[in-house]
């Protein structure tokens, strides 16, 4: 059983999150063979002040 995690860094609205999953599950499919109905997709939306790139806050 596949599972691929995304954490993101602010929000995503469900179109957003929709195509992210849809597209995580046809890649892991074309590369494993795995049937889709066992590949999971878990999304993070992680907030921005806490997220940091090059020793600065991204919020």
């Amino acid at each position: 059983m596949p599972i691929v995690t995304l954490e993101n860094a602010g929000k995503l609205d469900a179109k957003q999150k929709d195509e992210l999953i849809k597209k995580f599950t046809e890649v892991v499919v074309e590369v494993t063979g795995k049937d889709k109905k066992y590949v999971y997709v878990k999304l993070e939306e992680v907030p921005r002040e806490n997220f940091g790139v090059g020793g600065k806050p991204l919020g």
